[in-house]
């Protein structure tokens, strides 16, 4: 499956099964306020190009507003981790986990080794992420892993 396939079924799936939120994206008739603006890279934009996930996007689509939040991996990160957008990527890419050092919490090019996404996964031991809070869906997930994948780019 392209990267473009995925992208699509992830779109998809977002837009068939919803995410939690405090409902700050709903227009006043409680739609979701849609964004007509075409994605890089998608079919029938003229863009040939791969799409990809960025750091940057994960950060302001996931990480800071179902993570980084107070008393969480924010200001004052719990596991000494934050998810905070200004200082991401040094907190997170090729740095050992607190609770297992023998894994990275980004191992970029092995999503199956890095322990971020084991507990976004709920994958072994300690309780899934986020913390007393609804898990990410399928499609955040496969966005977090695909960026590992693609070796983990520090944008």
């Amino acid at each position: 499956m392209t990267l473009t396939s995925r992208l699509f079924t992830v779109v998809g799936m977002v837009l068939v099964f919803g995410c939690g939120g405090d409902g700050s994206t709903l227009g006043p008739d409680g739609t979701p306020i849609v964004d007509d603006d075409p994605i890089d890279g998608a079919p029938g934009n003229g863009d040939s190009t791969a799409v990809s996930v960025t750091l940057s996007q994960l950060s302001a689509d996931i990480f800071t507003p179902k993570c980084a939040t107070s008393g969480c991996h924010g200001s004052f990160p719990s596991a000494g981790m934050s998810l905070a957008a200004a200082n991401i990527a040094a907190a997170i890419i090729n740095v050992p986990s607190n609770q297992r050092p023998n894994l990275k919490r980004i191992d970029p090019g092995n999503p199956d080794g890095s322990y971020l996404l084991q507990k976004v996964r709920g994958i072994g031991a300690n309780a899934q992420m986020p913390l007393g809070g609804t898990p990410l869906s399928a499609a955040e997930i496969q966005l977090i892993a695909d960026w590992i994948t693609a070796g983990a780019p520090a944008q």
